[in-house]
C-alpha cells in the first residue's frame, strides 16, 4: 500500500465534517416530508410540554364538539316530530269543534278520525333516529308508546300507562365544567294530554255528549299549548347546542394553529436549507476525494 503524505488526519476531520452535513440534510428531508420540526417529542426539547397539553385539549375538543354535533341532530329531528304532533292535534281540535256545532251527529266519523291520529301520534312519539328511539329517556333501545292496553276514556284523569320508557333525558358535556341536559320523554304531560284526548274519542264506549266533546276540546287546547313549550324548549337546546359546536370549532382552529407554530416545519426555508447542505456535501466530497489521491509516488516522481 502506497502511504499517503500525512493526510490521514485531514481526512478524518473532512469526512466527520460531511457525515454531519449529511445528518442535516437527513433531518431536514424528513421535516420536509412530514412538514413537522419533529417527529417525537424528544426533538421539540421545553416546547414538547405544551404541545403535549395542546394536543391533549385538541383531541378532547373535537370528542366534545362532535357529541354536541350529534345531540344537535337529534334534537333537530325531535323538534320536527313535536312540530308534526302539534299539527296533528290542531286538526283534532278542528275536527272537535265542527262536532261540537253539529251536535254529536257524526260520532262514527270522528272516533275514525281520533283512531287515525292516536296512530299517527303514537308513531312519532316512536321515532327512531341513528337507531335510539328519541323519546324513550335513557332506554333507546325501546319503543316508548304502545297503545295495545292503552284505553283512556277519562277526559280529566291522567293516564301514562301507553309509556315504555324512563324518566331520564340525554346529557351531553358541552366542556370539561358544562353538561347540557336535553330532549324530552315520552311521558311528558304535552304528550299524555294529546294521547289523552285523542283515546277519549277513539275508545269512547258510548258516544260523547257536547259536554264531553267540548271537556276533551280543552284538554286538546291545553295539549296544543304545552306541545308549543316543549318545542320551545327544543329550539333552545338545539342552539344551546349550535353555539357550543360554534366555540368549539373556533378553539380547534386556534389550537391547530399554535400547534403548528410549534411543531410547523417551513417548507420554504427548509427547501433553501437543503439546496445548501447538498452544495456542501458536493464540496466536501470533491475535496476529500482530492486528498485521498495524494500520496508519495506524486512528489517523489
Amino acid at each position: 500500500m502506497i502511504t499517503r503524505v500525512a493526510t490521514f488526519a485531514m481526512s478524518e476531520r473532512m469526512l466527520e465534517a460531511s457525515l454531519r452535513t449529511q445528518s442535516r440534510m437527513s433531518e431536514a428531508q424528513l421535516q420536509q416530508a412530514s412538514g413537522a420540526v419533529s417527529t417525537d417529542y424528544g426533538g421539540l426539547g421545553r416546547s414538547a410540554g405544551t404541545l403535549v397539553s395542546l394536543e391533549v385539549s385538541l383531541a378532547r375538543s373535537k370528542s366534545q364538539s362532535s357529541a354536541a354535533e350529534e345531540a344537535g341532530n337529534r334534537v333537530q329531528v325531535m323538534y320536527d316530530a313535536v312540530g308534526s304532533m302539534n299539527e296533528l292535534m290542531s286538526s283534532f281540535r278542528t275536527s272537535l269543534s265542527s262536532a261540537i256545532s253539529a251536535g254529536g251527529d257524526d260520532d262514527a266519523t270522528l272516533a275514525a278520525t281520533a283512531q287515525s291520529l292516536l296512530e299517527e301520534f303514537a308513531s312519532l312519539l316512536n321515532t327512531r333516529f341513528e337507531g335510539r328511539y328519541l323519546f324513550a329517556g335513557s332506554d333507546t333501545g325501546t319503543a316508548p308508546v304502545n297503545l295495545s292496553a292503552y284505553a283512556a276514556t277519562d277526559a280529566a284523569t291522567q293516564d301514562t300507562s301507553y309509556y315504555q320508557g324512563n324518566s331520564v333525558k340525554a346529557s351531553v358535556a358541552l366542556s370539561s365544567e358544562r353538561t347540557l341536559t336535553y330532549g324530552v320523554t315520552g311521558d311528558a304531560s304535552a304528550f299524555e294530554q294529546a294521547l289523552r284526548a285523542l283515546s277519549a274519542i277513539a275508545n269512547a264506549t258510548t258516544p260523547p255528549d257536547t259536554a264531553t266533546l267540548q271537556a276533551i276540546s280543552d284538554l286538546t287546547v291545553d295539549a296544543i299549548d304545552q306541545l308549543a313549550v316543549v318545542q320551545a324548549k327544543l329550539s333552545i337546546d338545539a342552539a344551546t347546542l349550535e353555539r357550543s359546536t360554534a366555540a368549539q370549532t373556533d378553539y380547534q382552529d386556534e389550537a391547530t394553529s399554535l400547534i403548528s407554530a410549534i411543531n410547523g416545519a417551513d417548507v420554504t426555508a427548509i427547501a433553501v436549507e437543503l439546496s445548501s447542505y447538498e452544495t456542501q456535501l458536493q464540496a466536501s466530497y470533491s475535496a476529500l476525494a482530492k486528498v485521498q489521491s495524494l500520496n508519495l509516488m506524486d512528489y517523489l516522481n
